[in-house]
């Protein structure tokens, strides 16, 4: 099995791809032909999704967050893959945080970026922690560390703009806020299938710090039984930075085809991903009965 440094697999990579400029500088190992990243390889099915490594954050605790997201090079298929052999982060104290449901190549940015961090302890030093995804007999593996500097990103503000994490709070159902990629968790709720239950999130300016401007709050499956069984009434709403003054609020419906254990997600953010700020993520779990 062929194994290619993710350098070569950069080399003519434009734009369109969305793969950041920290991941065509580091030292990521893929089984898979130098040409797998480029456009033209993008199909309505049979690609694989690839891990991606975004780069690493410092906390004023001293602990990191290793930012992770994902490239499904299918501009239809979505793919499961459940924790496991097949899905699994070593060492296996920082497993399960990472997806199982892989949605299909997203309109306007390309791919998915940091869905999900892993903190590990100060003085982590040139230690890794890697991510797997094994599909159709093909094994892709991205390493996560904190050993070079320029592999560290902005989590919370923007260095050369007035930009920030905003911050992003569970209405319906009420829950906690979050500020940042590391974000947090709030459920369980329940829910019937093939009965929508009504979503609702707040979307404001932290307490320090400027005001929002421009930006998108977007809604996703993260875990739960196989297939595209979870449908959002209103999976994206943008905002203006006129209407962020006031604060956004986001509602969707989300009704699940299949009963069964659920995880989705809610991105709020501001600015580019591409400049891996700012954003800040939200996880709810979901059971649904028959």
């Amino acid at each position: 099995m062929a194994v290619r440094s993710v350098a070569a697999l950069c080399t003519g990579v434009g734009f369109a791809l969305a793969v950041p400029q920290t991941a065509c500088s580091q030292d990521i190992e893929f089984p898979i032909e130098e040409s797998e990243w480029m456009l033209r390889n993008l199909r309505p099915t049979g690609q694989p999704v690839i891990p991606v490594f975004e780069g690493w954050m410092t906390r004023p605790d001293g602990t990191h967050d290793l930012c992770f997201g994902y490239f499904n090079m299918n501009l239809e298929e979505v793919i499961d893959i459940p924790l496991g052999p097949d899905n699994y982060i070593e060492p296996a104290e920082f497993d399960g945080a990472q997806p199982t449901h892989f949605m299909e190549v997203p309109e306007r940015e390309g791919r998915y970026f940091c869905l999900f961090t892993v903190t590990v302890p100060a003085g982590f030093g040139d230690g890794r922690v890697t991510w797997t995804l094994r599909q159709r007999d093909r094994v892709f593996q991205v390493p996560g560390h904190t050993g070079v500097p320029g592999y560290r990103v902005t989590d919370l503000v923007h260095a050369s703009r007035p930009l920030m994490a905003p911050a992003l709070a569970f209405v319906e159902p009420e829950g906690p806020t979050f500020v940042g990629k590391r974000g947090g968790t709030a459920g369980v709720i329940e829910a019937e299938a093939g009965r929508p239950a009504r979503l609702t999130v707040s979307v404001t300016h932290p307490e320090e710090g400027d005001r929002l401007a421009t930006g998108m709050v977007w809604w996703g499956k993260y875990r739960g039984p196989r297939g595209q069984n979870v449908q959002f009434s209103h999976q994206v709403r943008y905002f203006t930075a006129a209407e962020a003054e006031a604060g956004i609020v986001a509602e969707t419906n989300v009704t699940f085809a299949d009963p069964g254990d659920y995880m989705v997600f809610v991105q709020a953010r501001q600015g580019s991903f591409i400049d891996q700020c700012c954003w800040t993520n939200g996880y709810l779990n979901v059971r649904v009965a028959p």
